[in-house]
């Protein structure tokens, strides 16, 4: 996790990570019903699916978290 002052900083080094050093990303937004894909139309299909998956593991830990909360 990278943390930044401010969106345009976050998109920067984003962007700078992925260009210059051939990494890969995964972003979801957190805070509504159900996690959120953020994709870009640049990004590969590895980074699209490294995002679908860390949504569904968020959505699983959530799900855990309500039913253990439940009992």
């Amino acid at each position: 996790m990278l943390v930044v002052p401010d969106l345009e900083a976050g998109n920067m080094l984003a962007k700078s990570l992925s260009f210059l050093a051939g990494a890969d990303a995964a972003g979801i937004v957190l805070g509504a019903r159900v996690p959120i894909i953020l994709t870009s139309r640049a990004d590969s299909v590895r980074s699209r699916m490294a995002s679908c998956a860390a949504a569904v593991l968020y959505a699983h830990a959530r799900r855990q978290k309500a039913a253990v909360a439940s009992v």
